[in-house]
């Protein structure tokens, strides 16, 4: 993923961003990045919707959303292309309803070891201030392809 002591996420940005069907099906873009942290934008699409007489959106997307969100907060913090990443267990609130319109995923490291990382995601829509969704994911890291 990147040279010891480099901070340059570009090549994890493209291969999140292009190298991953389900996110480019998503749409998703990579605002922010940066060691043991990340912002992700999806666009709403009608395809999202999982409450079609409110035009709201699927919970299994916005949790598909979260993961990946938290999963490329943890790939920060692996050195190598042998590196691996992998979703142990995620837990998601649902807080807010979310209509149609864009979300935002702030996602952040709050432990990280030699084996696992443990991830808090907020997700935001549009231009609000309040999260409408908050997840705590867990991944297992195995170094130098272990």
């Amino acid at each position: 993923m990147r040279e010891k002591g480099q901070d340059d996420h570009s090549f994890l940005k493209h291969a999140i961003e292009n190298m991953m069907p389900a996110n480019k099906i998503l749409g998703l873009k990579i605002m922010e990045i940066r060691p043991r942290y990340v912002i992700i934008k999806v666009p709403f699409k009608k395809e999202f919707i999982g409450d079609y007489l409110q035009k709201r959106w699927h919970g299994g997307i916005l949790a598909a959303i979260a993961d990946t969100a938290g999963g490329a907060a943890g790939a920060t913090t692996l050195d190598s292309l042998q590196d691996r990443i992998n979703t142990l267990d995620m837990r998601i609130d649902y807080l807010h309803p979310t209509v149609e319109g864009y979300i935002l995923a702030k996602a952040k490291i709050v432990k990280s070891g030699k084996a696992t990382a443990v991830v808090d995601v907020e997700l935001f829509q549009s231009e609000q201030k309040d999260p409408v969704a908050l997840a705590r994911c867990i991944y297992s890291i195995h170094r130098n392809g272990s």
